[in-house]
């Protein structure tokens, strides 16, 4: 479903991208908006119009959360209930959390039986430090780990392991040389002959559809600078699949 890169900048903070990978029939999401959470923070997401909800958040607290799902070839987790959550409800439920911290533990509190398989990333900056917490629920327990940058976290809905060739590209790209402009070029990587596995993927019933920006930079008195850009990709017809 997506890809997830996290590198840190020059500038006391971090920068995330994220692919959103969905299939072509669902529609497109709507721009992010600013909105607010309390007298003192506020938090900026798209809106995904089918679930309601996002798959990327991120808050003037300088706290950002992204959600992937865990697809495991062959299924070896228990069936799903019949009626679930949108994995989506998750980002505006905890984005409100001071920090990563507090937002997992916020998640390890959850009743997520009526969740189906998700990655929840957690990142901030606090005390000049870069965390990025990467919590995994597959629908018997939940396990979290905490990661240093640069760090890459990828799934696919023809399951994770067939796109694991993803991360020692994102080594070769982007951990030797962190910089932004080596991720946007990561981020924008075909394979033409494995277009379906590729960063930038196509595939007959799917494709990536957008990438968002999200840089965070701490200020003053605690304050962080945070922005967010989203760019619908269009694709273009050479990157079909279906003919493969």
């Amino acid at each position: 479903m997506c890809t997830v890169s996290v590198i840190a900048t020059h500038t006391s903070g971090f920068r995330l991208v994220t692919n959103r990978d969905e299939k072509r029939t669902r529609p497109p999401a709507l721009p992010p908006k600013w909105r607010t959470l309390s007298a003192d923070a506020r938090a900026i997401w798209p809106t995904d119009p089918l679930g309601g909800g996002t798959w990327i958040g991120a808050s003037s607290r300088g706290l950002v959360l992204c959600v992937l799902n865990v697809n495991f070839q062959p299924t070896i987790h228990p069936p799903e209930p019949g009626f679930l959550r949108s994995r989506g409800t998750l980002i505006p439920d905890l984005i409100e959390a001071p920090d990563a911290s507090a937002a997992m533990a916020a998640l390890l509190e959850m009743d997520l039986d009526r969740f189906a398989m998700f990655r929840l990333i957690a990142v901030d900056f606090r005390d000049g430090r870069l965390r990025i917490g990467n919590a995994r629920w597959d629908r018997a327990s939940i396990d979290l780990t905490w990661h240093t940058p640069p760090t890459c976290h990828v799934s696919s809905g023809l399951g994770d392991a067939l796109v694991q060739p993803r991360l020692p590209l994102f080594e070769r790209m982007v951990a030797q040389q962190p910089l932004a402009e080596q991720q946007d070029a990561f981020h924008r990587h075909q394979w033409p002959d494995r277009l379906p596995i590729s960063v930038l993927m196509s595939r007959p019933d799917a494709r990536t559809v957008s990438i968002t920006h999200v840089e965070v930079t701490a200020a003053h008195n605690g304050r962080f600078d945070v922005g967010m850009t989203y760019v619908p990709v269009e694709e273009e017809p050479s990157c079909v699949a279906g003919a493969r």
